[in-house]
């Protein structure tokens, strides 16, 4: 059995990368990955402005002012934000009511709040000093004129947005979705509404991925239940792999008498990458090229379906993307209780917190899923490897 970081790495080199672009809203690009780099139009703020309420001074001007010897200006104008600039000639010992957001006129180096002063209208009282540059925005403050603002590869999210639409941009180029099909396999499968009869179960793995494959920005373009018979399976295969870049079964891949995936791959000529690697659970987890397409082949148990996809279907998707942001999030925690060795490699079903990482269930079963509610990572267990309470272990985070 390979390794899962080797098994990754099998995946990545038959793999195509995404070249298709498309022109969307900055909102509809929120999720998405930005297909060039974006360079700002216009400094931010593009104009000198307020940082506080209060009043516009010359800094020199207000040396020594106490609560004792206040410093008196005269008032001669008030600015609030959406103002144009005010054009008059700075006069000495002056100051400029103003507001938070509005343009500071020329010749005036800084704002003193307006809490260290007595509020005057002609006349104010200024009880601190201050220095230059105190609550003074200076042009380019944030952004300066043609500074980068997003990369090439970068994911969308919501302070992007917010950092386009300063620009004034609407729209972005972003790289098309991956195109994803879904094909649940087994004969004890039926679908949502059909009344269950004894032997049967409701395909929830089918929903399973689809949510989790959606929550990752890529397009479904097929879910579909398919039945144990290696003529309806080469079928579906055959028909359907071309539509997708990357098709995703789950069932029928161990060693089972039907378990026709990894027959049904040979029998069409299909190129088989890896079958079995070294975790728990999902160890029959299978990756094989067809058509130019990878068709990732899961564990059929719930619980191990999910692993298997988390641990290939990110790093898969990171790669087509060419967007690392869109890999599994993992870090070093603390281990709250012992783990007794494990003879393969095992991901465990866990909840961290504020560094600190505990089991949730004694049920680790890879075919009870309903308590992964419960958690949000998965402890990654080296083979033979033995933890005790209080060492250090690795997570993967889960995704949405």
């Amino acid at each position: 059995m390979i390794e899962v970081e080797e098994a990754r790495a099998k995946i990545q080199q038959v793999s195509t990368q995404q070249k298709k672009v498309e022109t969307v809203s900055i909102l509809e690009a929120l999720g998405r990955v930005c297909a060039e780099d974006i360079r700002a139009k216009i400094a931010v703020p593009h104009f000198p402005r307020a940082g506080m309420d209060g009043y516009a001074v010359v800094a020199s001007e207000t040396q020594g002012a106490s609560m004792e010897q206040p410093v008196c200006l005269t008032v001669i104008d008030s600015i609030f934000a959406g103002d144009s600039e005010h054009d008059f000639v700075k006069r000495q010992r002056t100051a400029v009511k103003i507001m938070t957001g509005a343009p500071i006129p020329t010749g005036y180096d800084a704002v003193i709040k307006q809490e260290w002063t007595d509020y005057g209208d002609t006349q104010v009282k200024i009880y601190q000093p201050s220095k230059a540059g105190d609550n003074y925005g200076a042009v380019g403050e944030d952004v300066q004129l043609d500074q980068k603002v997003i990369s090439q590869y970068q994911l969308i999210n919501s302070r992007a947005v917010g950092i386009l639409a300063a620009q004034g941009i609407k729209e972005i180029r972003v790289l098309a979705p991956m195109k994803i099909g879904i094909l649940a396999t087994g004969s004890e499968l039926v679908s949502l509404g059909t009344p269950l009869t004894s032997g049967k179960i409701y395909d929830s793995n089918l929903y399973t991925l689809a949510a989790f494959i959606q929550s990752s920005g890529s397009q479904i373009i097929f879910k579909e239940h398919c039945s144990d018979t290696i003529a309806e399976l080469s079928r579906l295969i055959h028909e359907k792999i071309e539509e997708v870049d990357l098709l995703i079964t789950t069932g029928g891949v161990s060693v089972g008498e039907k378990d026709y995936v990894p027959k049904v791959i040979q029998q069409l000529g299909g190129e088989q990458l890896f079958h079995f690697v070294n975790m728990k659970p999902g160890t029959p987890v299978m990756a094989s090229l067809y058509k130019k397409r990878v068709i990732l082949s899961l564990s059929g148990n719930p619980f191990a379906s999910a692993v298997n996809l988390h641990l290939f279907y990110w790093s898969t998707l990171a790669h087509f993307m060419k967007c690392t942001e869109l890999n599994l999030e993992k870090r070093e925690v603390q281990l709250m209780e012992a783990l007794k060795p494990s003879r393969i490699r095992r991901f465990i079903r866990a909840y961290e917190k504020d560094g600190v990482v505990s089991l949730v269930s004694k049920l680790h079963y890879s075919s009870v899923f309903h308590n992964t509610l419960e958690t949000n990572c998965l402890i990654d267990q080296p083979a033979k490897k033995e933890f005790k309470k209080g060492d250090y272990v690795m997570v993967y985070y889960w995704k949405f």
